[in-house]
């Protein structure tokens, strides 16, 4: 039976799928269905038959093919490999509603590409190769427009509603000259920062006083989790050189997703981290070759978001191609949500050790969790 993957969270209700079968979540009810999402793609009905998914994940891993987002009242998005689908009815029935393009990965889009900012929801497409980097936008969830197109990045990684300044930020990748965080102004994407690695990421955490991310890159010698004070953030568009974001902590493995949450009266951040397979097309080649576990990371704003907490570490399921060379391998990661109750949902999927599963933790425990070593790591 294919793992449980985490959706978006709405109102205290948590979304999820197991392959193609659109659910919700709780700790006293587990996983209920609400119906089924109908993609054609042929990896995500493989994936979706349980003695065939059973024998790809020994052989591969267990491979993400949906996302799940709620976006207000009964409706639902739902992306399986290159194609979108919207329910109004809460899940129960689907309609393809946009094709993403060819080259999108199993997922289609991350599960940072959509965003409520305004009434309006937004999109950011993820293709890997050929064609244009676009973030499209709708009113309703079944007309999509073009928003914003650009032919010098690969693609927009995310993209995320700001509630402190109201702004509407984005990211893209994957090379240096491509990776960009920034903000989206009169239907614009204008970099905030950009030209290396140290802007090269998945998802945003934003706090009152600091916008903080990750950076995304399997080969670096020390993968940083970084801090840019608002303070340092222009307010309008501008040419200027890009600041320069404090160095909060490092990882073992590219940093993907994040959320912020209030617990105590102080804020926390956290991070989760990907168990990357094989070498970056986009990097120097052979210097980066892969990365290490599945982390967890949480920092408080009581040390400046600089004293991080290890809450989880995995290892990728060690499926037979992490020892067959020829075979391809999945990704792991730790999916990442919130409950209104203020505690952390953490999704490990394709790991060695709770794949497939929803764990709760809350704030009150992570300083009991050991603390991080920011020493660089040794890549090869």
């Amino acid at each position: 039976m294919p793992g449980l993957k985490l959706g978006g969270v709405e109102h205290g209700t948590v979304y999820a799928t197991r392959g193609l079968t659109a659910g919700t979540w709780s700790r006293g009810r587990g996983f209920e269905r609400i119906g089924s999402i109908p993609g054609s793609n042929v990896a995500a009905r493989l994936f979706d038959i349980p003695p065939i998914s059973g024998l790809l994940d020994r052989v591969t891993g267990s491979v993400t093919t949906t996302n799940l987002w709620p976006i207000g009242g009964d409706r639902l998005l739902a992306t399986v490999g290159a194609e979108l689908f919207q329910s109004s009815d809460r899940g129960q029935s689907w309609r393809l509603v946009r094709r993403l393009p060819e080259s999108s990965g199993p997922m289609g889009v991350l599960p940072t590409a959509v965003c409520r900012h305004e009434d309006r929801l937004y999109l950011a497409e993820y293709p890997l190769g050929g064609e244009a980097a676009r973030v499209v936008v709708s009113d309703d969830g079944r007309r999509w427009s073009t928003y914003v197109s650009r032919s010098d990045v690969r693609h927009f990684h995310g993209v995320f509603h700001d509630p402190y300044s109201g702004s509407l930020w984005g990211t893209t990748g994957d090379t240096n000259e491509e990776s960009a965080i920034g903000r989206f102004v009169d239907g614009e994407f204008h970099p905030v920062g950009g030209g290396s690695q140290t802007w090269r990421a998945v998802d945003l955490a934003f706090t009152p006083e600091s916008v903080l991310w990750g950076m995304d890159c399997s080969y670096a010698p020390r993968i940083e989790i970084l801090r840019l004070s608002r303070d340092d953030i222009p307010p309008e568009p501008s040419d200027t050189d890009s600041p320069v974001p404090d160095v909060v902590g490092a990882v073992d493995s590219p940093v993907f997703y994040a959320v912020t949450i209030q617990s105590g009266g102080t804020a926390w951040v956290v991070f989760s981290t990907a168990a990357t397979t094989g070498t970056d097309s986009t990097g120097p080649g052979t210097d980066g070759t892969g990365s290490g576990p599945v982390q967890v990371v949480a920092a408080s704003r009581r040390s400046g978001y600089e004293r991080w907490h290890q809450l989880l570490s995995l290892e990728r399921s060690p499926a037979l191609g992490t020892t067959v060379p020829g075979i391809p391998t999945a990704n792991a990661y730790a999916f990442l949500g919130t409950t209104p109750e203020g505690a952390v949902l953490i999704n490990p999927f394709n790991t060695d050790h709770n794949h497939g599963q929803i764990l709760v933790s809350h704030p009150a425990t992570f300083t009991e969790a050991p603390r991080l070593s920011t020493e660089p790591r040794t890549v090869g």
